[in-house]
């Protein structure tokens, strides 16, 4: 089990600290949980958002990684 909690899914697609594009046109959200980030893997279909995965990123470091802040 990963012991993510729904609520914390939906927040970090709606309001992620960052996002960067995914595999086959699928974005990933990323939002801080305590210590670690939640990855959020999703794709938007038919203006409908589709989440296809979520887990904790312990490797996730945007300040080393260049990463762009989600507006």
């Amino acid at each position: 089990q990963r012991n993510l909690q729904k609520a914390w899914i939906h927040r970090t697609v709606k309001n992620p600290k960052f996002v960067l594009s995914g595999h086959g046109g699928r974005k990933v959200a990323y939002r801080k949980i305590g210590k670690l980030y939640l990855a959020v893997v999703f794709a938007e279909e038919n203006n409908n958002l589709i989440i296809r995965t979520a887990h904790w990123d312990k490797e996730f470091r945007p300040e080393k990684a260049g990463k762009k802040e989600a507006n």
